[in-house]
């Protein structure tokens, strides 16, 4: 009898899918707020880092202190725009032929540049409105913003934009010394703007302590409870059982025979792969959860399939494998391939179904 988790699946037809905990996300933001009782940004790029933007933003628009919601792009702001009336701003550089759609939808833009401030202007008062727009600061990352104040007083004289805040973003949030020294700097280039101040996520904002002005919290990563073990992780990964087979001692499982089985033993096959955003490199390298016992992963993981050996695990077609949750933590499989829980939960996204729990 194939085992039922105690949500319904029927919405979707596959047997490989994501769990969103929505208690925990709740967990997550209050506590957030409690710490440093400012209002929030929850930072909603990437599909809400691969948890579901549109379910996201349900949740967290009941809460008062909500300012705005962070997106990287126009698109991923029209996306929102369809869930949420409240603000949104787009972190990332905007390209001029998708202003004139972003004012329509009172989509919020970085400047980073004065030709850009320039051009949002005209296209405002084209169209009668007073455009939204947020300074952004390079303190250090070398990636996109302001690395002096020269032209700053060229854009506060733009009649149809009216500047909401300033900020900037730190290279290393667990790096005291630095995120100091690109704080420093921060006050240096917005001393006497006088706008409200988000320059810190609140991990970020934690390395700094009491050292920091700052009017908005912007929150991230920690909003989907990774990178602090204070948090509850909202993200689970399971998948059922779709083949099992025994194989002798000395057969070799998957591409390239990167693993040999040293005694009988029995392979169940998951109907996902890397192309449902499951790292290539962790193969040989990862665990699952089969009826409380742990299985390991064997061979390469392939584009759809990836294998399991179970042993002498009593298992059936239908039967559930955990491959992340409270046990399964997403660190792990962000240090086995190198990388960083944000890239492993945003690659997620590509194409698992996600289902929303509250347990």
């Amino acid at each position: 009898m194939v085992q039922l988790r105690p949500t319904q699946k029927q919405a979707y037809r596959r047997d490989a899918w994501l769990e969103i905990n929505l208690d925990n996300l709740e967990f997550n933001l209050k506590k957030i707020y409690a710490e440093f009782n400012k209002p929030l940004i929850p930072v909603l790029k990437a599909d809400a880092y691969g948890h579901g933007a549109a379910i996201i933003v349900k949740v967290l628009d009941a809460y008062p202190f909500i300012e705005a919601y962070a997106v990287a792009s126009i698109d991923e702001a029209l996306s929102l725009r369809e869930t949420t009336a409240k603000r949104i701003v787009v972190l990332g550089i905007s390209p001029d032929w998708a202003l004139e759609r972003a004012l329509s939808e009172q989509i919020e833009i970085t400047i980073v540049d004065l030709a850009a401030a320039i051009k949002l202007d005209e296209l405002a008062g084209q169209q009668g409105l007073k455009a939204q727009v947020h300074i952004k600061f390079d303190t250090g990352m070398n990636r996109i913003g302001f690395k002096s104040k020269k032209d700053i007083a060229a854009i506060e004289a733009l009649e149809n934009l009216e500047i909401k805040s300033v900020y900037t973003h730190f290279a290393d949030a667990a790096n005291k010394d630095l995120c100091i020294k690109q704080y420093q700097l921060f006050k240096q280039l917005s001393e006497g703007m006088g706008y409200p101040m988000h320059p810190a996520s609140s991990q970020a904002l934690r390395a700094l302590g009491e050292q920091v002005d700052f009017d908005y919290v912007r929150c991230g990563i920690e909003l989907y409870g990774l990178e602090n073990p204070e948090l509850k992780p909202l993200l689970s990964l399971f998948a059922r059982i779709s083949f099992i087979k025994e194989i002798e001692a000395g057969e070799s499982v998957s591409y390239k025979a990167t693993w040999t089985a040293s005694e009988a033993t029995k392979i169940a096959t998951l109907p996902l792969g890397y192309a449902d955003g499951v790292p290539r490199s962790l193969s040989n390298n990862i665990v699952g959860r089969l009826k409380s016992e742990t299985v390991k992963q064997v061979g390469l993981i392939t584009m759809d399939q990836m294998m399991f050996d179970i042993g002498s695990i009593d298992a059936q077609t239908g039967d559930l494998v955990e491959l992340l949750g409270d046990d399964l933590p997403v660190s792990d499989w962000a240090c086995g391939a190198g990388s960083i829980s944000y890239e492993i939960v945003s690659a997620l996204s590509l194409r698992l179904p996600k289902t929303y729990t509250r347990k």
